[in-house]
């Protein structure tokens, strides 16, 4: 079981995603835009957060930047995970700090598997070595 936070002003999308996700056991918060990301990850410490980029208030580039530079919660994975479908947008999600970018409509299989592999790789303990072998 994870705690998510999802940041999308479009209720359908936020609705959707809240079910598969529960339906898997973890637990979903939803803000409806970027306004108060950075203040919600730092008090909350989720597990995942998934960002939409376009939202009402703060764009989720401009939330995730926030989210980077902040000490208390730079560590935690990003899912962007927006209409903006271009080559240009989806290299401007990982330069601002996102760790994937699915585009919507999403497959919910593709958004399940995008999400297990945040929270696996999200979950390993930083400065433990890869391999026992020196």
């Amino acid at each position: 079981m994870a705690r998510i936070i999802i940041a999308d002003d479009d209720p359908i999308t936020v609705e959707a995603v809240r079910q598969l996700l529960e339906a898997r056991g973890h637990i979903v918060g939803a803000l409806e835009n970027g306004t108060r990301v950075r203040e919600v990850l730092e008090a909350k410490q989720p597990d995942l957060l998934i960002l939409d980029c376009s939202m009402p208030g703060k764009s989720g580039i401009v939330a995730l930047r926030e989210v980077r530079g902040s000490m208390l919660c730079r560590q935690i994975p990003v899912l962007m995970l927006t209409a903006l479908r271009s080559r240009s947008d989806e290299q401007t999600g990982y330069v601002a700090g996102a760790d994937d970018y699915l585009i919507k409509p999403f497959n919910p299989d593709k958004l399940i598997f995008r999400v297990d592999e945040l929270l696996r790789k999200g979950s390993r303990i930083p400065d433990l070595p890869t391999s026992s072998y020196g």
